[in-house]
Protein backbone atom coordinates (compact mmCIF):
# COMPACT_ATOMS: atom_id res chain seq x y z
CA UNK A 1 0.00 0.00 0.00
CA UNK A 2 1.36 3.43 -0.88
CA UNK A 3 1.08 6.43 1.41
CA UNK A 4 -1.56 8.94 0.47
CA UNK A 5 -1.22 12.69 0.49
CA UNK A 6 -1.83 14.76 3.58
CA UNK A 7 -5.25 15.97 2.45
CA UNK A 8 -6.53 12.41 2.25
CA UNK A 9 -5.09 11.68 5.68
CA UNK A 10 -6.70 14.73 7.24
CA UNK A 11 -10.04 13.91 5.60
CA UNK A 12 -9.85 10.32 6.82
CA UNK A 13 -9.05 11.48 10.35
CA UNK A 14 -12.01 13.85 10.31
CA UNK A 15 -14.25 11.07 9.03
CA UNK A 16 -13.00 8.71 11.73
CA UNK A 17 -13.69 11.32 14.40
CA UNK A 18 -17.20 11.96 13.11
CA UNK A 19 -18.10 8.28 12.98
CA UNK A 20 -16.84 7.62 16.52
CA UNK A 21 -14.33 5.00 15.44
CA UNK A 22 -11.88 3.73 17.99
CA UNK A 23 -8.59 5.52 18.11
CA UNK A 24 -5.24 4.70 19.59
CA UNK A 25 -2.99 7.49 20.78
CA UNK A 26 0.71 7.81 20.46
CA UNK A 27 1.97 5.15 22.86
CA UNK A 28 0.30 2.09 21.34
CA UNK A 29 0.36 3.31 17.75
CA UNK A 30 4.06 4.33 17.89
CA UNK A 31 4.95 0.69 18.55
CA UNK A 32 3.53 -0.14 15.11
CA UNK A 33 5.68 2.39 13.22
CA UNK A 34 9.41 2.51 12.46
CA UNK A 35 11.61 4.86 10.45
CA UNK A 36 13.70 2.90 7.95
CA UNK A 37 15.45 5.79 6.20
CA UNK A 38 16.13 9.47 6.83
CA UNK A 39 17.62 11.30 3.86
CA UNK A 40 18.30 14.84 2.78
CA UNK A 41 18.63 16.18 -0.74
CA UNK A 42 22.26 16.70 -1.77
CA UNK A 43 21.16 20.04 -3.23
CA UNK A 44 19.71 21.23 0.10
CA UNK A 45 16.09 20.42 -0.70
CA UNK A 46 13.40 18.95 1.48
CA UNK A 47 14.35 15.90 3.57
CA UNK A 48 12.52 12.60 3.33
CA UNK A 49 11.70 9.94 5.91
CA UNK A 50 10.41 6.52 4.96
CA UNK A 51 9.28 3.71 7.16
CA UNK A 52 7.21 0.68 7.92
CA UNK A 53 3.94 0.03 9.73
CA UNK A 54 2.98 -3.31 11.25
CA UNK A 55 -0.64 -3.20 12.44
CA UNK A 56 -0.69 -4.96 15.81
CA UNK A 57 -4.35 -4.08 16.44
CA UNK A 58 -7.31 -6.33 15.70
CA UNK A 59 -8.93 -3.94 13.18
CA UNK A 60 -8.05 -2.42 9.80
CA UNK A 61 -6.57 0.96 10.68
CA UNK A 62 -5.71 4.40 9.33
CA UNK A 63 -2.33 5.76 10.42
CA UNK A 64 -1.28 9.41 10.60
CA UNK A 65 2.46 9.77 11.19
CA UNK A 66 4.17 13.03 12.19
CA UNK A 67 7.94 13.16 11.69
CA UNK A 68 10.32 15.73 13.18
CA UNK A 69 13.36 16.55 11.03
CA UNK A 70 16.34 18.12 12.80
CA UNK A 71 19.29 19.54 10.88
CA UNK A 72 22.10 22.05 11.44
CA UNK A 73 19.84 25.03 10.78
CA UNK A 74 16.88 24.01 12.92
CA UNK A 75 13.80 21.91 12.68
CA UNK A 76 11.10 20.99 10.23
CA UNK A 77 8.32 18.47 10.14
CA UNK A 78 6.43 16.21 7.78
CA UNK A 79 3.27 14.11 7.76
CA UNK A 80 2.38 10.79 6.20
CA UNK A 81 -1.01 9.09 6.10
CA UNK A 82 -1.80 5.51 5.17
CA UNK A 83 -5.50 4.91 4.65
CA UNK A 84 -5.84 1.22 5.48
CA UNK A 85 -3.54 -1.33 7.05
CA UNK A 86 -5.18 -4.67 7.81
CA UNK A 87 -4.45 -6.42 11.14
CA UNK A 88 -1.14 -8.26 11.13
CA UNK A 89 -0.04 -6.79 7.81
CA UNK A 90 2.76 -4.41 6.86
CA UNK A 91 2.65 -1.15 4.89
CA UNK A 92 5.19 1.50 3.97
CA UNK A 93 4.97 5.25 4.44
CA UNK A 94 6.81 8.32 3.12
CA UNK A 95 6.97 11.86 4.56
CA UNK A 96 8.64 14.92 3.06
CA UNK A 97 9.90 17.69 5.30
CA UNK A 98 8.38 21.14 5.04
CA UNK A 99 11.75 22.97 5.11
CA UNK A 100 15.00 22.53 3.23
CA UNK A 101 17.63 20.55 5.16
CA UNK A 102 21.29 21.47 5.62
CA UNK A 103 24.06 19.40 7.15
CA UNK A 104 23.59 16.28 9.26
CA UNK A 105 19.97 15.18 9.52
CA UNK A 106 18.01 13.31 12.18
CA UNK A 107 14.45 12.03 11.91
CA UNK A 108 12.20 11.09 14.82
CA UNK A 109 8.56 10.16 15.22
CA UNK A 110 6.72 13.10 16.80
CA UNK A 111 3.40 11.31 17.04
CA UNK A 112 1.45 8.47 15.52
CA UNK A 113 -2.33 8.13 15.50
CA UNK A 114 -4.10 4.90 14.63
CA UNK A 115 -7.86 4.96 13.94
CA UNK A 116 -10.05 2.01 13.08
CA UNK A 117 -11.28 2.25 9.49
CA UNK A 118 -15.01 3.16 9.51
CA UNK A 119 -17.41 0.34 8.70
CA UNK A 120 -15.06 -2.50 9.58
Amino acid sequence: MRPLNVLVGVSACALAALTACSSSGSAAAKKDVTITACTFSPTGGHPTATGRIVNHSSKPSLYTIHVKFTDSSGNGDGVAAVAKVDPGTTATWHANGTLNAKGPLKCALSSVTRNAVPGT
